[in-house]
């Protein structure tokens, strides 16, 4: 990621690694994400391909709410509110065992 005129810009390997986080709900598929040899290695995605959605919206939501603070922590990024620092490894949890 990098910051231009304060706008956060993601290249495409930053978007293949969000896409495939938010298709690995498993924490075993989740672990692939980063192995090379794994079936769900985010640098394998092509990101021209089609993708359809066949779940609820609150599922959705949650999909994408884990897969981006998921990329956010793995960059080492933490959230700040009010002076109190939260950092991000929490999402570590919300993964399916």
């Amino acid at each position: 990621m990098k910051e231009a005129e304060g706008i956060i810009l993601l290249n495409e390997d930053e978007l293949r690694e969000i896409f495939s986080l938010f298709t690995s709900p498993t924490k075993f598929e989740r672990d692939q994400v980063y192995d090379r040899k794994g079936e769900h290695y985010f640098a394998n995605v092509s990101l021209s391909d089609e993708y359809s959605l066949t779940q609820e919206k609150r599922e959705f939501a949650l999909d994408a709410w884990r897969a981006v603070i998921s990329f956010l922590n793995s960059q080492g990024y933490c959230l700040s509110k009010d002076g109190v620092v939260l950092p991000l490894s929490f999402i570590e949890n919300d993964f399916i065992p």
